[in-house]
């Protein structure tokens, strides 16, 4: 079959698509690089046989998913109807992913780490997809692709709540054991993520055709809270599954974790919010170690070192919530530590002793002109327990403005280190001197945020004044 679809790289389709190098292929699909649109945007193709029913079907399925827009979902950019020598197909042109969950699992499990960030992502989405009438159907390590920092779930099997399986696959041990029946569901969707849980971290689909007889029994080496999680996931009977919600509540702190409506999809947008909020986020972009075909397209890593240790925590990207407006500071409890250090006084009466290691002639230290507080609404600084500190960076010119800031140590959540990040850019300095001319300098500005507020403390870090 590989063979088969490899002759067709270098085609042409429909004068639009050049087809580059085949990525995979499976019983009932093959993937091939290609380029989209004026700017040549880098993407993946995929085709599939037209099925036998069910063909304009599947086009309204993937033209309503390219109307969709979330960070952790594959962007949907062209879909349509071709023929491939005397076979007629449907192809869909998605934006393409460096790697995908099923190449790196049979190399290694996952990392406690990554697969909370795994777990966050895909709650994360699929209360969207579920708060809006639609379900994945297809959730697998093979879908689940790490685009830049960001982990995503494809998208082009997303369909609506209660529709049946029109491409004629095969059921999987991903599918739940009601799907044939009753069609795509929320609660198959669960399932889904509950295998993919398991396998997670013991590298395989287990426990097999023996958990469709009873509720499972998973691997005590599964740590947790996922143990409880996936096992909660796997329930034979749909109605006793969690739901998104239900696992948002288990990962929240104690007096936040309660057990959410089974039905309406603001309770599940707010406790995946605030779960996304207060969680640790690890990097997404998940290490490639091995190969393997996989469901939707991906690429190769562009170099081999990326077998090694996972990634930071990437600062590009924000949180649902949007950030509102802090409120007022109150005297009492001020916010931030208002002024950065100051020369020492003098007195002209009695001046004090010259140090061991005198300044030089003309040189003085910088200063904060011109503070900016990160703006965080009381509903994210209500998801904080204790502090959450995070250092930047800061290149100052000769002007006092902030050329270049740089995480020097983001902490444990991509939302705060993102929001430190950018108000960092917008500080003003007074520049140091030295023999009487401002020089550039560099800052660190030091965050913690706490339930009540936020604290900065800003040092000067280069030129050194004291001379010593």
């Amino acid at each position: 079959m590989s063979e088969a679809w490899k002759q067709w790289e270098g085609h042409v389709l429909d004068g639009r698509y050049t087809l580059g190098a085949f990525q995979g292929a499976t019983d009932h699909s093959a993937v091939f690089l290609t380029t989209h649109g004026k700017l040549s945007e880098k993407a993946a193709i995929k085709f599939i046989e037209y099925p036998r029913q069910g063909g304009p079907a599947q086009l309204a399925r993937w033209e309503r998913a390219s109307k969709l827009s979330h960070r952790h979902l594959i962007r949907l950019l062209d879909w349509g109807q071709c023929r491939l020598a005397d076979a007629s197909m449907l192809y869909v042109v998605t934006e393409s992913a460096d790697e995908n969950l099923g190449q790196i699992l049979p190399t290694r499990p996952l990392t406690t780490s990554e697969t909370e960030y795994m777990l966050r992502s895909m709650l994360e989405v699929l209360s969207y997809l579920h708060a809006s009438g639609l379900v994945h159907g297809r959730l697998r390590p093979s879908n689940l692709m790490a685009v830049g920092d960001d982990l995503k779930l494809s998208s082009d099997t997303v369909c609506s709540a209660g529709d049946k399986n029109i491409t004629a696959r095969e059921p999987s041990v991903y599918d739940a054991p009601e799907v044939a029946a009753s069609g795509f569901s929320p609660a198959g969707d669960v399932w889904s993520l509950g295998i993919t849980l398991v396998e997670a971290f013991t590298q395989r689909p287990a426990p097999g055709e023996a958990i469709r007889q009873a509720d499972p029994k998973l691997p005590e080496t599964i740590p947790a809270p996922f143990h409880e999680i996936a096992r909660q996931c796997l329930r034979l009977d749909p109605e006793r599954r969690w739901t998104v919600a239900d696992i948002a509540a288990h990962l929240l702190p104690a007096p936040v974790a309660r057990r959410k409506p089974r039905n309406g999809s603001r309770p599940v947008q707010a406790a995946v919010a605030v779960l996304i909020l207060g969680g640790i986020l690890a990097g997404a972009k998940f290490l490639r170690q091995g190969s393997g075909t996989s469901d939707q397209p991906s690429s190769p890593p562009s170099s081999p070192a990326s077998s090694a240790a996972s990634p930071a925590p990437s600062a590009n990207t924000l949180p649902v919530e949007p950030v509102q407006p802090p409120p007022a500071p109150q005297p009492a409890t001020p916010a931030v530590s208002s002024h950065a250090p100051e020369r020492p006084a003098t007195n002209d009466a009695a001046p004090p002793p010259a140090p061991k290691s005198p300044a030089r002639e003309g040189s003085l230290p910088g200063s904060v002109a011109d503070q900016v507080v990160p703006a965080v609404s009381q509903k994210s600084r209500n998801t904080i327990n204790g502090k959450v500190r995070v250092s930047v960076r800061v290149a100052v010119d000769t002007s006092g403005r902030v050329v270049d800031a740089k995480l020097a140590s983001p902490g444990p959540s991509r939302y705060f280190a993102n929001i430190a990040l950018e108000a960092s850019r917008r500080w003003k300095f007074t520049p140091p001197q030295t023999k009487g001319e401002a020089v550039p300098s560099e800052w660190m500005l030091r965050y913690a945020f706490r339930r009540n507020g936020v604290d900065v403390s800003p040092a000067q870090l280069s030129p050194d004044v004291r001379g010593n």
